[in-house]
């Protein structure tokens, strides 16, 4: 679709704080997943707009999110080996992007502006991390995109700005809650002593792990890579039964449910693998910490979670998970490239290439109440397969929000593990779990 800009509306803004510092350690994860996908893994989001939405009102929300947020006001600036550092401008001046959908479907418009911010690169040393742009039909506002490059913020971040805007005091125009602690605040504890005693508790862990796990996860990678046009896929996942089953099973042990999916998974990838114990990289949000909770930033690392469920019976396995999962949270925050160089120094000394390349991530967030288990556990679940272009894991497990059914989209390369691999994992998982909410394991082949 060709659309273009049509008009530009400068919104300046000014904040408190500014300074340079390096990336906190989350921010440098992050940065590290942008380099390999080559974008910016933005967040992008669309709103319809109501009647008589006008242009005035978004200047007001655009500076709002630069004024309050020291992170969408930084810029960074880059050493001469490609080192990122953060620069936090005090004030400055941003656009409103005002595209005319003309004679299109406006809606369309917007949704072209999505793709378009999900797999753009920000010009990270000249652009603001945060992109407004408003869809005009007949004169009238119909959409507002907003995007935000994935070092500056993570799903929470921008959920926290939304209701830090949206509960603003009437009269002072100010929300009732602090913004919380900002990226260079964090960067500075985390060169701390106490931040030093974090990160050399979470080396340890990870070595320790290291030596324990297999080489990889999928052994019986095809020796010929199918065609780029078929090697990445794809599926989206959706089982009623699950979340009802979930709840049922969580509420048995006395667990939350994340525990109870990540043994299900754990036990259907070694059964379609062949390999114990599992090792995966798991998503760690870290607004557990003292001042994260409502700060703006990128608040997610990777945790390194290892689990063996060769014969132990499905209730103990999840009780074991619930442990392995909090190990690896507590220990998924450190520096980097400390890591990496550790996962490289390991490999080498036992002789093989550690391949970390199997994410878990449960962004399901607390668990929620749900509809009545009875009429949904006969419903039957759905898959559905898409083609991508390129992906930077071997296999992506996503869990996503939704109280009514387990939603999980599945990213795989299909050079390291097939279709009918994953519809295995899919379907052992739902029957594991499905299985322990009557008190029924099914067998494990």
């Amino acid at each position: 679709m060709d659309i273009a800009v049509v008009e530009r509306i400068a919104v300046p803004f000014a904040g408190e704080g500014s300074g340079t510092g390096p990336l906190t350690w989350t921010q440098q994860s992050m940065w590290q997943q942008m380099v390999l996908a080559d974008n910016s893994l933005s967040l992008v989001a669309v709103r319809d707009l109501a009647p008589g939405a006008d242009t005035a009102e978004f200047v007001d929300e655009y500076g709002f999110y630069l004024s309050r947020y020291q992170a969408m006001r930084t810029l960074l600036r880059f050493a001469p080996d490609g080192t990122p550092q953060q620069v936090v401008h005090s004030g400055g001046t941003a656009e409103i992007e005002v595209y005319d959908a003309g004679g299109a479907d406006p809606a369309r418009v917007a949704a072209e502006l999505k793709q378009r911010f999900i797999f753009a690169r920000f010009d990270y040393e000249h652009e603001w991390p945060m992109r407004m742009a408003l869809v005009r039909h007949l004169g009238a506002l119909t959409h507002a995109v907003l995007a935000i490059a994935h070092h500056a913020a993570d799903g929470d971040a921008a959920l926290a700005m939304f209701e830090d805007l949206r509960d603003r005091d009437p009269a002072t125009g100010l929300p009732g809650r602090p913004p919380g602690l900002p990226p260079l605040a964090q960067a500075r504890l985390q060169a701390g002593a106490a931040g030093r005693r974090q990160h050399a508790a979470s080396l340890r862990y990870w070595e320790q792990q290291l030596r324990l796990i297999p080489p990889t996860m999928f052994p019986r990678s095809a020796q010929t890579p199918p065609p780029p046009r078929d090697r990445y896929w794809y599926a989206e996942f959706t089982s009623p039964a699950m979340a009802p089953a979930l709840r049922a099973t969580a509420a048995r042990l006395g667990v939350p449910t994340g525990p109870v999916l990540y043994a299900a998974f754990a036990a259907a990838l070694a059964q379609v693998t062949g390999v114990h114990p599992v090792a995966a990289v798991i998503t760690v949000n870290h607004r557990f910490r003292p001042g994260f909770a409502n700060a703006a930033g990128h608040m997610i690392q990777h945790g390194l979670c290892t689990l063996d469920p060769a014969g132990m019976p499905f209730d103990e396995l999840v009780q074991h998970a619930r442990r392995r999962l909090l190990a690896a949270q507590k220990y998924g925050y450190y520096v980097q490239a400390e890591v990496d160089a550790l996962v490289e120094r390991v490999g080498r000394e036992r002789g093989v290439t550690l391949d970390l390349h199997c994410l878990y991530n449960d962004r399901r967030g607390p668990d929620e109440p749900g509809p009545d288990p009875d009429g949904t556990r006969a419903a039957a679940s759905t898959t559905t397969w898409h083609r991508v272009d390129d992906l930077h894991h071997r296999l992506i497990f996503h869990a996503n929000a939704s109280a009514e059914v387990l939603a999980a989209q599945v990213q795989v390369d299909t050079a390291y593990l097939g279709r009918a691999a994953v519809a295995a994992l899919l379907g052992r998982m739902e029957a594991l779990v499905c299985g322990a909410a009557t008190g029924v394991e099914p067998v494990r082949q």
